[in-house]
């Protein structure tokens, strides 16, 4: 397998334009909040952009755009904790963007869970300096992060200044498209000096739903102690320390830096600015903070257990696994945050939270299943909202919305702005319906991988439920058959047909059979309940055998459309749209959003075969071919294995790319009709934050939905491990290049781990498991008592 540096991320050379992008990617968090990794001296600009973002810190403020008011919600950059700048004696603080860097080196530290930058440098009268910055946001305590700066003078002796401050001056500003909207969220209530080397700053939302408090503690050592003096400042937004040193060449010096940042939003800070006083005074040094860290970050990664022989590989894997975890962690838990599309990391989106969940939780299910029950529950508490919501339409059960954030409540701005043409168009994304189906499998697979009986009983049978009943709520006779209108899928170029006034397009094949997925998962789940449980549910939601008819029969007569040679229609209609040829765009527009490009040429994507991103082949990531087939054969279609490949071989010319999910939903869905070309795809999607090449999208968050589906396809389709209802099912169909690989799996209580060596995939039960691991090879069961080893031949 692949050595120790597969567990680190580094760059041996410093890039101003490229520092938006590596903020992203070296940024720290524990799943309550994430610090971007900005240097400890810079500011919001064009090189830098410095954040700090709490999970489900959201703040709510009318915006007027596009002529219209609007109410936007917005996630929250927090006040700066970074602060931390240095001088000789008093001239100008150094800067790293103004010295002559003569060395630099910066990695990020998977395994332990830290970052270090090391940098010589040289100021304009010659004087050199040694520069070593660790850093850590603590995985143990997640109230805790910390800094430690050493300083080592090359070529002179003298005193020098160091200040170390909290910083509330912060707006949002992380992403060009809302420039437009306001940037200002933060109202200070108060920076103080609290004792010796203490400092206290706290912030409310301004909105004032959520109060942070920020405490640091400043601690010098090493070279100079003795002469060493502190002073204070504070004043409006910001508060702190000036630290006077005496530096000799040479010699090491070093200052720690330990702040905590404590929210209203945590059930457990009922004072936020105590709390983080407490924290602070409270914390230890450095080195015990980071040792304690360290082994929590070790505890984890023991459960997510993934090795690789290409080190390029497992280098990905682990970042992608990294950055999850960073997201949501099993502290995570005690809070009520969801799964954003772009993590804790940047603005985009604003922070909301989209279907990512249905990517990230098969990673989550198989290795940290308290933290996927903890997101399935802020889908729960907001079911209230979702049937509100479906009942102001005119409709019945849960229709979740399609962008959430602090609350159940639709998000999505009204308006997109096209930086090209410099217009707003109107946002027409919140009919993507499939949002409920996606909650639905999230809850069905969460429950089939871990066996939490409690809480299907308790909340996921009732979201289910909901969402069935929905469906069939919204689904129209249409003949002998049912239709769904007005919807959007998955691929957002097309919000309406260029031929109808309305916004919404009919019968997209993605939505109407993940809804006929969810109803007969739905009557299938009340059947598989304890039978006094199931009445129980019927009663209490007045669920009766009419309505569960209904529920049979539109799961059979729902409409797809296909195109004359067998292809399913992405959309009913969707062939009659005019064929979109890429060199239609000029030199100067060729590279840019499709969608733009066009309309500021006066064109309409609505008018055009091309999509954004993968959305008929998405049925196929999701449920795999025979789960597809069988459905649409209960629907009355003859559809097989060739009429796949037809689908996706008309599709992926037409298919654009510009979400990151794109191309891994086509990986899995070709992954056993054409392995090399999903080999293709997911080797490029382990490089989607790491490719220097998309830094502007980069840098205002990670992909995390793509980051979870390398790991889900790996797993679910190259390795083939499934939960059924059945039991676990194994059916490998690992591609040439993929080589040895091993995974470590928790299926219902029980440990397992699968290896692919020698032309066979390996399957070994834990030794310390409680009882037999039981699992499927087609028609075969196979029980493996604690200890024991399976091998399954791959096929060739």
């Amino acid at each position: 397998m692949a050595g120790d540096s597969a567990w680190t991320i580094e760059f041996d050379h410093y890039d101003p334009g490229d520092e938006t992008r590596r903020e992203v990617i070296l940024a720290l968090g524990n799943g309550v909040f994430v610090t971007r990794g900005a240097v400890t001296d810079s500011g919001q600009d064009d090189r830098h952009y410095p954040g700090t973002y709490h999970a489900g810190c959201y703040d709510r403020v009318p915006n007027q755009v596009a002529g219209e008011r609007d109410i936007t919600e917005s996630l929250v950059n927090l006040p700066n904790w970074l602060p931390l700048v240095f001088r000789p004696a008093a001239g100008a603080w150094w800067r790293l963007d103004e010295l002559g860097i003569l060395e630099y080196r910066q990695r990020l530290d998977m395994r332990g869970g830290r970052t270090v930058r090391e940098v010589l440098a040289q100021d304009r009268d010659g004087r050199r300096l040694r520069i070593e910055e660790e850093r850590l946001v603590s995985m143990d305590d997640p109230r805790l992060c910390a800094l430690r700066l050493r300083l080592q003078p090359v070529n002179w002796t003298g005193q020098a200044e160091l200040k170390a401050t909290l910083d509330a001056r912060v707006i949002n500003a992380n992403v060009r498209r809302f420039e437009d909207y306001e940037k200002r969220h933060l109202r200070v209530l108060g920076a103080e000096l609290a004792g010796p080397g203490v400092a206290l700053l706290s912030v409310q939302t301004s909105d004032r739903r959520a109060t942070v408090a920020c405490a640091q503690r400043l601690h010098a050592g090493g070279a100079g102690d003795g002469g060493n003096e502190m002073a204070g400042c504070a004043n409006e937004g910001q508060c702190g320390h000036v630290l006077r040193l005496a530096l000799r060449e040479g010699e090491c010096a070093s200052v720690e830096k330990l702040v905590a940042l404590c929210s209203s939003l945590d059930p457990r800070h009922a004072d936020p600015s105590a709390a983080a006083l407490e924290a602070v005074a409270g914390a230890p040094d450095f080195d015990t903070l980071q040792e304690r860290h360290a082994r929590a970050w070790e505890r984890m990664w023991a459960d997510v257990a993934i090795e690789a022989d290409r080190a390029d590989v497992l280098r990905a894997l682990r970042f992608h696994a990294f950055h999850i975890l960073q997201t949501v962690s099993p502290h995570t838990a005690a809070l009520d945050a969801g799964i954003p599309a772009r993590g804790w990391h940047g603005e985009a989106y604003h922070g909301h939270v989209f279907w990512d969940e249905l990517f990230v939780l098969p990673f989550l299910n198989f290795r940290f299943p308290a933290i996927a029950r903890a997101s399935l529950m802020y889908r729960h508490r907001r079911l209230g909202a979702a049937r509100e919501a479906a009942r102001a339409a005119g409709l019945r059960g849960a229709m979740y919305p399609w962008r959430s954030a602090s609350e159940g409540v639709e998000v999505t701005p009204r308006h997109q702005k096209n930086l090209l043409n410099g217009e707003w168009m109107r946002d027409h994304t919140w009919r993507q319906r499939h949002i409920g189906s996606a909650i639905a499998f999230s809850t069905w697979h969460y429950w089939l991988t871990t066996g939490d009986d409690a809480f299907m009983q308790d909340c996921g049978a009732e979201m289910m439920l909901e969402i069935a009943r929905f469906w069939a709520s919204i689904a129209e006779p249409a003949g002998d058959r049912y239709v769904i209108r007005g919807v959007i899928g998955p691929d957002e170029y097309h919000n309406a047909y260029p031929w109808r006034e309305e916004a919404g397009l009919d019968n997209n094949a993605c939505t109407n059979l993940m809804a006929v997925w969810t109803l007969c998962r739905a009557r299938e789940l009340l059947g598989m309940l304890p039978a006094e449980q199931a009445a129980s549910l019927r009663r209490r939601l007045a669920l009766d055998d009419e309505e569960l008819a209904l529920w049979d029969r539109i799961s059979r007569r729902m409409t797809v459309c296909f195109h004359e040679d067998g292809v399913i229609s992405q959309f009913e209609g969707f062939e009659r749209l005019e064929p979109f040829d890429p060199d239609c765009l000029p030199p100067h527009l060729a590279g840019e959003r499709t969608d733009w490009a066009l309309r500021a040429l006066g064109r309409n994507p609505d008018e055009f075969q091309v999509t954004k991103q993968a959305d008929v082949l998405a049925l196929f990531y999701l449920l795999g071919e025979d789960e597809v087939t069988g459905m649409l054969r209960r629907l009355g279609y003859a559809f097989g294995r060739e009429d796949i490949l037809r689908t996706a071989r008309y599709y992926l010319p037409r298919t654009v790319h510009r979400s990151s999910l794109s191309r891994v939903v086509y990986c899995g869905a070709l992954a056993r009709l054409d392995p090399a070309q999903s080999w293709d795809f997911w080797l490029h999607a382990l490089e989607t934050d790491l490719n220097p090449l998309k830094g502007e999208s980069v840098q205002e968050g990670v992909h995390l939905g793509a980051m979870g589906s390398t790991i889900d396809i790996l797993q679910r389709r190259y390795l083939g491990i499934s939960a059924t209802p059945q039991g676990l099912r194994i059916d490998p169909a690992p591609p040439p290049g993929l080589g040895r690989v091993s995974l470590g799996l928790r299926y219902r209580g029980l440990r397992l781990q699968a290896e692919t060596r020698d032309g066979c995939l390996a399957i070994t039960a834990d030794g310390g498991n409680a009882g037999p691991l039981h699992l499927l090879r087609g028609e075969e069961r196979i029980a493996l008592s604690p200890g024991e080893c399976v091998e399954m031949p791959l096929p060739h």
